[in-house]
């Protein structure tokens, strides 16, 4: 009989706003522990803030705190923990396998512990550059090259195994000059997805700020960090300016620092909008009833919304950005909208709100599409992804 206290792998999962469920890279990563659970043992390392409480299979490490710039880091509320020699040491001699979520200061730490005990790592490609530099307010290749050669540097060189969501994300590290093999990894999109649940009666968070019409019907969604490089403005000013705008109600559900002035935006144009965080539940619900998701965002490494609307059986439309991964997926030109035009987002919207035919065609297709990245197949092949590595250690 097997001996049932045999040692069960322990994986150490850098991941610093572990406590800040609404980031996409931390819903996805406690998906993938809760799933794994079973079979490996997970410490997570995270950034902790003094007052926080600390679950039993957690390490905190310090936050980092700069004058002058944490206002930006508390509003992108992306905490980042700073590395620990001693604490890093004692996790690591704990565990088989160190996974980085994030390529900043305490995944560097831990990285450099594994390799002083000869630890295998396991890096996940979830940050681009871009988008740290659009919330910095910057916007510059050089930089973003710059930035892309000392993530693969001090981070992706030093990996046993490179995970990326998507082959688009693979394609931009090889771009960078990585040139060891990338896993093309999805995310995956969960089971209750795909299940039809009832209608919630629940309000997000922020009220309605604009005039209401009291029958809108059509009922218009969008979801994500409301934060600058998810360009929602666009979708307020393309309801704005359609000859449905009147019978548009728009659901932005999120949060982030752009919050404050997407309601004022949307009072200004008249658009009927609620802005603010909603509860899973709710989420689940919108994409189950929304008319039309619309995802205006020009840089995704997967778009893991777009995705969890395609299982619901939604019809999406989406940004033709050539700095997402989106197109990978979504390919329909009644589905896309040429890279940031607004006018063409009001055209193509205003196509497919006025055709109940061509909306109900593509929420069939949309669910096979996203059975494609079902979050079953994913949790096994990163099982088995852990244990090709150990086992090539």
């Amino acid at each position: 009989m097997a001996n049932e206290h045999a040692h069960r792998t322990v994986v150490a999962m850098v991941i610093d706003p572990w406590y800040y469920p609404f980031n996409g890279t931390v819903v996805s990563t406690r998906r993938f522990v809760d799933a794994l659970a079973a079979q490996f043992d997970f410490k997570i390392l995270l950034a902790l803030a003094p007052d926080e409480a600390l679950e039993a299979k957690c390490m905190g490490f310090t936050r980092l705190r700069i004058p002058g710039i944490n206002f930006i880091i508390d509003r992108m509320k992306a905490p980042l923990g700073l590395p620990n020699r001693q604490k890093l040491q004692q996790v690591m001699q704990e565990a088989d396998l160190l996974h980085v979520q994030f390529p900043f200061f305490l995944g560097h730490g831990a990285i450099a512990e594994a390799k002083r005990q000869g630890k295998p790592v396991v890096m996940s490609f979830h940050v681009q550059p871009e988008n740290i530099l659009s919330n910095l307010g910057l916007s510059s290749r050089w930089l973003t090259d710059l930035l892309y050669r000392f993530f693969i540097w001090r981070f992706y060189d030093r990996a046993d195994c490179v995970i990326a969501p998507s082959q688009f994300a693979a394609d931009l590290l090889h771009k960078a000059g990585l040139t060891q093999p990338v896993t093309v990894l999805s995310n995956g999109v969960t089971e209750d997805f795909f299940l039809a649940h009832a209608p919630v009666q629940e309000s997000v968070q922020a009220p309605v700020h604009a005039p209401v019409n009291e029958t809108p019907i059509f009922h218009i969604v969008s979801v994500g960090r409301l934060a600058k490089e998810k360009q929602q403005p666009q979708l307020l000013r393309a309801i704005a300016a359609s000859r449905f705008k009147n019978e548009i109600r728009l659901t932005l559900a999120g949060n982030g620092p752009q919050q404050g002035q997407l309601m004022d935006l949307a009072a200004e144009l008249g658009v009927q909008a609620e802005i603010g965080r909603v509860s899973d539940e709710r989420l689940k619900t919108l994409y189950q009833t929304a008319d039309v998701f619309v995802q205006t965002s020009a840089v995704e490494l997967e778009g893991m919304s777009v995705l969890e609307a395609m299982a619901a059986g939604c019809p999406v439309l989406i940004n033709r950005s050539n700095t997402s991964a989106v197109p990978e997926f979504v390919v329909a030109p009644e589905a896309t909208y040429a890279m940031n035009d607004v006018a063409d987002l009001t055209r193509k919207l205003e196509a497919m709100l006025e055709n109940p035919d061509l909306r109900s065609a593509a929420g069939q297709e949309n669910r096979q599409i996203a059975q494609s990245r079902h979050h079953d197949h994913s949790v096994n092949t990163l099982a088995q992804l852990y244990r090709r590595v150990l086992g090539g250690h």
